[in-house]
């Protein structure tokens, strides 16, 4: 357990820039960048789609050693979830037959997409972190009435940021939900590095060799 002001970024005086990404489990989901400074300002918010618009992104941000980097979680697109994708296979139960346990990752929860270009920036000295977006929207504006990612999650979410913590650069009409997503992994970055007086900061588990953060 980590308190309030955690140790984990070391030079925090030279921290200007905080992104959050929002990874879609697939090239066909839309992903998004944030970035905001200290005072939570945004300064860049894009759309992204294929790890090579992420590449890109990140490969050209000046002052990444500036910055910390907050990287979503995503999802497996492709996992056993669901009754329909059970159904649709002609193959035997996943994992009771030895030759088809987890084929093409079917048993697990996230995706590893982008894990080992995310790892070789940690390599490189970048201070980049791994966070779970539905951990964040519920201390920061989720409600548990709302379905999650429908446009009345999405705007309760949106209405938090604007008025709570006073980012009037966000627009009234609704963002995407990756958008508000890569914001909330910015503002984590931010909390992460100068702490916060409302919230606990702490590492809340470890995946493909990055740290998982949250509050």
């Amino acid at each position: 357990m980590y308190n309030k002001k955690m140790d984990i970024i070391k030079d925090k005086n030279s921290k200007v820039s905080f992104i959050g990404i929002s990874l879609g489990g697939l090239s066909t989901i839309e992903s998004a960048a944030a970035v905001i400074d200290s005072n939570l300002h945004i300064i860049t918010l894009d759309k992204l789609f294929s790890m090579s618009d992420v590449k890109y992104f990140l490969d050209n941000f000046a002052g990444k050693q500036n910055a910390v980097v907050m990287v979503s979680i995503p999802e497996n697109e492709v996992m056993l979830n669901h009754k329909w994708k059970y159904n649709s296979r002609t193959y035997d139960l996943v994992n009771f037959d030895k030759q088809m346990i987890n084929k093409d990752d079917w048993t697990n929860r996230f995706s590893s997409r982008g894990c080992e270009y995310f790892k070789e920036l940690s390599d490189n000295g970048i201070d980049i972190f791994r966070f779970d977006t539905d951990n964040m929207k519920k201390i920061l504006g989720g409600c548990y009435a709302y379905r999650d990612r429908t446009p009345t999650d999405c705007k309760a979410l949106q209405d938090t940021l604007r008025i709570k913590y006073n980012m009037r650069e966000l627009p009234v009409n609704m963002l995407p939900v990756a958008q508000l997503e890569a914001i909330l992994g910015a503002i984590l970055a931010k909390m992460v590095t100068f702490g916060s007086d409302e919230f606990d900061c702490k590492v809340i588990g470890e995946f493909e060799g990055l740290q998982v953060l949250g509050i």
